[in-house]
């Protein structure tokens, strides 16, 4: 079974040098790893970029891929797309609440809508280069709604998400207007994982709450 990591960004940076554009390993956490794991056993990483400019990625990634052992397929997203999904719904909406930072939460409705069109980008991304017999692990806040959307298009592959920062209590949660949304689509997955107990029972205790 092939492994397909999804996730908001690519484990890659891509900068200009020299007047060339050059792709670089990336770091953190989630890239330390996963990269060996998709280097061992062959694999495919879907995520956003974050390249702006005159960049011709498909060869960019192609060269990355040959030394890593593993596959690169972009996600591309528009600036207007980055500000409402990602500086929006994701960094001023899911961050802050699940943090029970509630007073730096901004609800706007135009922020959930950018977020359930790249969460759907990406989830196309995955129907066009994934196999049946895949396993796709989907990672983080920024993406919850891409088992949703794989299934509404009739995809019955194995999915597995794992989120990377605490779930919040049933009190905190209720506070976002789309409650319900987010529940729904995070039971699409097969399989959901949570940094520690008391977040999956947090987890539970919101679904059973809130789906009838």
């Amino acid at each position: 079974m092939r492994l397909v990591v999804v996730s908001n960004r690519l484990p890659v940076s891509i900068a200009r040098e020299d007047g060339e554009w050059k792709v670089k390993a990336g770091a953190g956490g989630l890239v330390t790893a996963l990269a060996p794991v998709l280097r061992n056993r062959g694999g495919l990483w879907i995520g956003w970029s974050g390249a702006k400019g005159d960049v011709d990625l498909p060869t960019l990634l192609a060269s990355f891929s040959r030394t890593a052992g593993y596959d690169l397929q972009a996600v591309n997203l528009t600036e207007e797309e980055v500000r409402n999904y990602y500086y929006g719904f994701s960094n001023e909406v899911v961050w802050p609440l699940f943090h029970d930072l509630q007073s730096r939460c901004n609800f706007r409705p135009e922020y959930w809508r950018a977020y359930l069109d790249v969460n759907l980008k990406f989830a196309e991304t995955v129907a066009r280069f994934s196999k049946d017999n895949d396993y796709i692990w989907v990672h983080d806040y920024h993406l919850m709604h891409v088992a949703f959307m794989l299934r509404n298009m009739g995809i019955s592959r194995k999915l597995g998400f794992f989120l990377h920062i605490p779930f919040p209590p049933p009190d905190i949660f209720v506070k976002l207007p789309w409650r319900s949304k987010i529940i729904r689509a995070l039971l699409e997955y097969d399989l959901v994982g949570f940094q520690t107990t008391r977040d999956r029972r947090n987890f539970v205790d919101c679904a059973q709450a809130l789906v009838s």
